[in-house]
């Protein structure tokens, strides 16, 4: 599976952000202006967060987190060295979303990193 096919089959999502291991993007779809219009970068510290508080509690490392706004649900998938964000609609289905992460990491290694 490519990446940009990976999201065809769930109907609702806005946007896509992938960035590298700095937090530089590295990929922004649908476009540029959508995914700078939802402002997405400011998911990136509060789960970043999240992510050091869950390491010093000695626990799993944190794939993915889940967060609503008031019209989206945004998910965040720490698929190292990428973290990935996906704006979609509220009414998708959260698990459908959740489920991407082991199809992100198989796509961040064949397409991305690959190819970088």
């Amino acid at each position: 599976m490519t990446f940009p096919n990976l999201f065809a089959h769930i109907d609702g999502i806005e946007a896509v952000l992938v960035l590298d291991k700095d937090g530089t993007p590295i990929l922004k779809l649908p476009s540029a202006d959508v995914v700078d219009r939802l402002d997405l970068r400011t998911v990136v510290p509060s789960a970043q967060t999240l992510q050091d508080q869950s390491s010093r509690m000695h626990l799993k490392k944190l794939k993915t987190v889940v967060t609503y706004w008031a019209t989206r649900q945004i998910i965040t998938y720490n698929v190292p060295p990428l973290v990935f964000i996906v704006a979609a609609d509220t009414n998708v289905n959260t698990g459908a979303l959740v489920n991407l992460y082991n199809d992100l990491q198989k796509v961040a290694i064949e397409d991305l990193v690959n190819k970088s």
